[in-house]
C-alpha cells in the first residue's frame, strides 16, 4: 500500500514540477535536409531533429520546437528544392512555431505562400506587412502560448530582406517601429521571447529600448558555431549554422531563461523515417547533378568576392555578357554561394556557386548610371559589390570618386551600353535604364544554365585576375 501511495505520489510530483517548466528546442538556418558533410559525422539533418525533438517531449509535454528562419534558397539544396522537403519535414517532426528568414522569399512571395499552405507549423511575423499594411499572408503579429503555469509572449522580425527578391507583395517594417506597434497589443506574459533574423549589434540595440525582453532567439552568427551572449542576464542565444545545433531553453516563474547547446552531431541517433527521406534526396541531387561539364584548373572562393575582385566573379559576369553579347557583365558578390575545388567541373559545381536560379536579364544604360551603380556599392561589405565583365573600375575612398575604363578609354557618361545581369539586381536598380530583355522572355534563362553553357565551350575553365576592381583609400 505505502509503495502505490510512493508511486502516485511521485507521479504527481513530477507532473506538478512540469507543469512549472517550459522547454524550448530553438533551432535556425535549415537549407537542407540532410547533413552538411563538412566536418567528421555531419552536422544537422531532419532525422537528428526529429529525435531530439521526441526525447524532448517524452521528457517534459510542456515542449515547444522552434524554427528561427531560413529554410529556402541560400545553398545548392534550398535552390534546387526551393523549401518544400523541409516543410514536409517540418510536419513530420513536427515543429510548432517558425519565424521568416529573408530566404523565404528567394522565389518571391507567391512561392512563399505555396510554402505556407502546406505547413502545419503557427508561422507569424511582426514586421513583415502585406501592401495594404496589414502582416503579411494575414498571419498573427506576435503569439502568446499559455502552457501549464506560463503565459510566453512571442514577437518575429525578420531582417535584411533587400538580400532577397525585391518583391512588392512584402514590405519590412522598422523592426523597432514594429515592436512599439505590437507591444501594446500583448497581454502580461511571464516570458517575452524574441525570434530574430538580423545582426549581435541589433539585438542590443532592441535590449536596450525594451527592458521587458527576457529572451532573444536569433539567427546565426557563425557557421559552425553555437554563441550565447548575454546583455546583464538576458541572453541572446545563436544556433549553429545549417541547423548544426539546437539551443534548448528552460523557463520557469520566476526564473532566468535557462539555456543548453545541443551539437547535432552524429553521437544524437537519426530516426529511420526521416533518414529515408534524407537518403532520398541525396541520391536525387546526385542523379541530377552529375554530369560533367569541363575541367576546373583553379578553386573558386565565394569569399573572395564580397570585398574585391575574385574569379569566380569574373567567371561568372564573363558569362552573363556573352549569353546576350552584351557589352557588360556584372554580378553582385552576394550572388555566389559556394567553394569550389579545381578539378572535376560539374553541374553540381554550377549549380553549387549559383543556387537562387535568377534569370539573366539585359538592360542598355547610359555611361553615367552604370558608374552610380558601381559606386553605391564600391565599399560594401555585405554582398552588393559587383563583379565585372567588359569593363575595369577604380573606386578611390579619400574623395568619393569613380573611373570606369572600357576597351582601355575612360567610360564617358552619355555613352550607351547593354549590360547583362540576373533579375535579383533588376530589381533593385534605381534610375533611368531601358529594359531589353526582362525575365520573361524566352532568352532569359536560369543563371546556372548560362554558366553551364559557358563553360561547355571553354571545356578547361581557369579564369584570372585582371584588375576588373580596384578599391584604395587614396
Amino acid at each position: 500500500m505505502f509503495r502505490y501511495f510512493f508511486l502516485s505520489f511521485f507521479l504527481f510530483f513530477t507532473f506538478s514540477i512540469n507543469a512549472q517548466k517550459v522547454d524550448l528546442l530553438y533551432f535556425t538556418d535549415a537549407h537542407q535536409i540532410f547533413p552538411v558533410d563538412d566536418v567528421d559525422g555531419g552536422r544537422g539533418g531532419v532525422a537528428r531533429l526529429k529525435t531530439l525533438a521526441d526525447e524532448a517531449r517524452m521528457a517534459n509535454a510542456n515542449t515547444l520546437v522552434i524554427h528561427g528562419g531560413d529554410l529556402c534558397g541560400g545553398v545548392l539544396f534550398g535552390g534546387m528544392y526551393k523549401g518544400e522537403p523541409m516543410i514536409e519535414a517540418f510536419n513530420d517532426i513536427p515543429v510548432d512555431i517558425c519565424n521568416f528568414g529573408q530566404h523565404e522569399f528567394d522565389f518571391g512571395t507567391k512561392h512563399t505562400i505555396q510554402l505556407l499552405s502546406k505547413s502545419k507549423s503557427e508561422w507569424f511575423s511582426s514586421n513583415l506587412k502585406n501592401r495594404d499594411g496589414d502582416v503579411f499572408g494575414n498571419l498573427p503579429a506576435f503569439l502568446v502560448k499559455k502552457i501549464g503555469d506560463l503565459k510566453i509572449g512571442f514577437i518575429g522580425l525578420t531582417d535584411a530582406m533587400n538580400t532577397s527578391i525585391k518583391d512588392n507583395f512584402v514590405v519590412q517594417e522598422d523592426l523597432f517601429a514594429a515592436v512599439s506597434e505590437v507591444l501594446p497589443k500583448m497581454e502580461q506574459v511571464d516570458f517575452l521571447v524574441f525570434i530574430t533574423q538580423t545582426s549581435l549589434e541589433i539585438n542590443r540595440k532592441l535590449l536596450e529600448q525594451f527592458p521587458d525582453i527576457d529572451l532573444i532567439l536569433t539567427e546565426e552568427q557563425f557557421e559552425h558555431e553555437s554563441n550565447v551572449f548575454y546583455k546583464g542576464s538576458i541572453p541572446v542565444v545563436a544556433t549553429a549554422g545549417n541547423m548544426s545545433s539546437v539551443a534548448k531553453v528552460s523557463l520557469e516563474k520566476n526564473k532566468k531563461p535557462l539555456v543548453e547547446i545541443i551539437p547535432l552531431n552524429n553521437e544524437i541517433a537519426s530516426e529511420k523515417y526521416m533518414l529515408d527521406m534524407e537518403l532520398y534526396y541525396q541520391k536525387d541531387m546526385e542523379l541530377q547533378l552529375a554530369e560533367k561539364i569541363g575541367r576546373l584548373a583553379v578553386p573558386l572562393s565565394f569569399k573572395d568576392g564580397i570585398t574585391g575582385e575574385s574569379l569566380a566573379g569574373n567567371l561568372i559576369s564573363d558569362a552573363y555578357r556573352e549569353w546576350h553579347d552584351s557589352n557588360v557583365g556584372i554580378i553582385n558578390g552576394g550572388g555566389i554561394r559556394a567553394n569550389v575545388p579545381k578539378g572535376d567541373f560539374t553541374l553540381k559545381s554550377v549549380r553549387s556557386l549559383l543556387p537562387f536560379g535568377n534569370k539573366i536579364c539585359q538592360i542598355l544604360i547610359k555611361g553615367q548610371q552604370l558608374k552610380q551603380l558601381l559606386k553605391e556599392h564600391a565599399t560594401d561589405k555585405s554582398g552588393q559589390l559587383f563583379h565585372v565583365s567588359g569593363i575595369k573600375y577604380k573606386y578611390t575612398l579619400a574623395d568619393d570618386k569613380i573611373v570606369v575604363e572600357r576597351n582601355g578609354k575612360k567610360l564617358e557618361d552619355d555613352e550607351l551600353l547593354t549590360v547583362s545581369l540576373n533579375n535579383y539586381s533588376l530589381r533593385k536598380l534605381n534610375g533611368e535604364f531601358e529594359l531589353l530583355i526582362d525575365e520573361s522572355h524566352p532568352k532569359a534563362i536560369e543563371d546556372f544554365e548560362v554558366l553551364k553553357e559557358y563553360c561547355k565551350k571553354l571545356k578547361t575553365v581557369k579564369p584570372i585576375l585582371e584588375g576588373r576592381i580596384l578599391i584604395s583609400a587614396k
